[in-house]
């Protein structure tokens, strides 16, 4: 695997996981109107993540870091791996998020740790917010 090719699976991944946030937000209008506004802030969040990386990847910002010594030994896939979700109630689609979100933690964590400088705090930051949205949802699914 490339940079590009690590930038392409990673803007798939978080357009899977924009997906299932603004389905989560569809299941909530239906079945818990209270939790719409918690989906839709986790979807754009998501949104911005992959605007960033497609950012990363016309502006070839990877190029000639360190990720490139570490694409073999980061272990990327279990997140790259997950498959397109269909899930049919808001409980699934709430473990299949949080899954993905932790799988997405523990990349851009190590992909931080790689990094130096303004790219480090980029993926740490997206870190921190997939942790948040982590969290979020571990709230909701016990609470349903």
């Amino acid at each position: 695997m490339n940079i590009r090719e690590l930038l392409e699976r990673l803007i798939h991944q978080e357009n899977e996981l924009y997906n299932l946030h603004k389905l989560g937000e569809t299941f909530a209008t239906f079945e818990r109107p209270e939790l719409v506004e918690t989906f839709q802030l986790m979807a754009e969040e998501e949104l911005r993540h992959r605007r960033t990386l497609e950012d990363m990847l016309s502006n070839r910002a990877l190029e000639d870091t360190a990720v490139i010594d570490y694409l073999e030994s980061l272990s990327i896939e279990p997140m790259l791996g997950d498959v397109r979700a269909r899930p049919e109630t808001l409980e699934a689609l709430v473990l299949e998020a949080l899954v993905r979100e932790k799988h997405a933690y523990e990349l851009y964590t190590r992909l931080s740790t790689l990094l130096e400088g303004p790219l480090s705090q980029i993926f740490r930051m997206m870190a921190g917010e997939e942790l948040k949205h982590g969290y979020r949802l571990k709230l909701i699914y016990e609470g349903l």
